[in-house]
């Protein structure tokens, strides 16, 4: 890459190499090294504990072959907002691992965008309101999808579902979970600015950019953000952080055999838009399980 921002390592480097890289930069591109599905799923094991994939909520990838831990990205060919991973939900995943099978002809780099950089980057009186920013991440669902999804019609088991991620929420994570008869509404809180994986470091990586709906709409008409308040999150405020993160974001220029490393706790990342519908990344995620020093 031409940037210097994101590091490359060349050939097939050791995991504990690669992971010590991600621990002092974030995110780090491996390239030249012929890397195939193969090769790919087997360093993904040996850096953290893959999740499967579960479409319930929103079923936008494609599971390859019978691997329920390995997945298209998106589907579709449009740009793609920067975001953190699942950051709407318990369980958010530390690792993201990408492949490129095959490169788009025009456009479809993967972007990223440092948070740690990005708050510090922040005027001070924005960056301390972020600081001091809770975000709850509001979903719901018709009476008839939440019972086909558990697969019950009784509130209690559902509920109980629901709450089995209390056991492993952050200190600064919550769920609460509201039934009408109408719908089911999940609610799950967060800081704005979280600390990262490696070194607890406050970082500005969240789906705000991604997710900005007006006071009463719900993005996909499942999905709304709000303060712990209950208000909507300050629009003018996220704006100022677009602005700042726009002149931070780097592009991926994908080729064919690479593979990008990324912690999901600290960095952003979208997608340029592109027409090539050739266009072949592959994604796993998973949480690590050892603890890693720069």
């Amino acid at each position: 890459m031409d940037d210097d921002r994101i590091p490359v390592l060349t050939g097939r480097p050791a995991p504990d190499t690669v992971l010590a890289t991600l621990a002092r930069h974030g995110a780090v591109l491996l390239r030249d090294g012929d890397w195939r599905r193969e090769t790919f799923v087997r360093l993904g094991d040996a850096l953290m504990t893959p999740l499967p994939y579960d479409g319930a909520f929103h079923d936008e990838r494609d599971v390859v072959g019978d691997d329920p831990t390995t997945t298209t990205v998106t589907r579709g060919t449009r740009g793609m907002p920067l975001h953190r991973e699942a950051s709407y939900a318990p369980g958010s995943p530390d690792l993201l691992t990408f492949l490129c099978e095959r490169p788009a002809a025009d456009g479809g780099g993967t972007t990223l965008c440092d948070g740690v950089a990005l708050l510090a980057a922040l005027p001070e009186p924005v960056r301390e309101q972020f600081a001091r920013l809770e975000i709850i991440w509001e979903s719901r669902m018709p009476t008839a999808a939440w019972q086909q999804m558990f697969g019950t019609t009784d509130r209690a088991v559902a509920r109980r579902a629901l709450r089995q991620w209390e056991p492993y929420l952050r200190p600064w994570e919550s769920i609460h979970v509201d039934f009408t008869d109408e719908e089911l509404t999940t609610g799950f809180g967060t800081r704005c600015t979280p600390p990262t994986r490696f070194g607890a470091l406050p970082a500005f990586c969240n789906s705000l950019f991604i997710s900005r709906p007006g006071e009463d709409e719900y993005r996909d008409q499942r999905l709304r953000v709000r303060t712990r308040s209950g208000t909507p999150v300050d629009d003018q405020l996220v704006a100022a952080a677009a602005t700042a993160a726009a002149d931070l974001t780097v592009t991926v220029p994908w080729r064919a055999g690479d593979v990008l490393v990324v912690d999901n706790s600290r960095y952003l990342h979208g997608r340029q838009a592109f027409q090539d519908t050739g266009r072949t990344v592959l994604v796993r995620m998973g949480m690590l399980d050892r603890e890693v020093t720069a």
